[in-house]
């Protein structure tokens, strides 16, 4: 009884095409190897779609905030040093409100120090700030802040660096 059962499978197999039972195991193989890569190929696709649309963005961001800070510019009026003080005169020279001022010092050993100072200096106007510093300071930077949305960024394009600061 088995035989015959085997025979008819056979004989089915055979007028369809396939010769034994191990021809339908190698098509089975191929057609999940096929799923395999399609479904692989679908997930990179994916999966690079959205990083491009996120560095995109990214960049557009960055290139937003490097126009705006274009629109930024501040000046050094006056600068001196107190034994605990860097007292900086800052100008708004240009068309955009600056929101902040970034300050790096070096002191006489190149050290650096800095800070920031949440100020708001509208265009054309002057202001006076000071920085708490340690030691002796021999240069100092200072970096524009300016809120874009929700953000604060530094223009350090349009940074001021001053030189040889004397005491007041």
């Amino acid at each position: 009884m088995k035989t015959r059962a085997k025979t008819r499978r056979l004989d089915y197999l055979q007028s369809r095409g396939c010769s034994s039972k191990k021809g339908i195991s190698v098509w089975i193989s191929w057609v999940l190897l096929t799923a395999f890569v399609v479904f692989i190929g679908t997930f990179v696709l994916q999966w690079s779609k959205s990083h491009t649309t996120e560095v995109v963005e990214d960049l557009t961001e960055k290139g937003e905030i490097l126009t705006l800070c274009q629109e930024t510019g501040i000046s050094i009026v006056s600068y001196c040093q107190k034994p605990q003080t860097l007292n900086i005169n800052v100008t708004n020279n240009n068309n955009r409100k600056v929101d902040g001022l970034k300050v790096r010092a070096f002191d006489i050993y190149n050290n650096p120090q800095g800070g920031e100072k949440n100020v708001s200096i509208v265009p054309q106007k002057t202001m006076s700030i000071e920085v708490v510093k340690q030691g002796v300071l021999k240069r100092a930077e200072v970096m524009p802040i300016i809120v874009v949305g929700k953000k604060r960024a530094v223009c350090q394009s349009r940074k001021v660096t001053v030189e040889s600061i004397d005491f007041c």
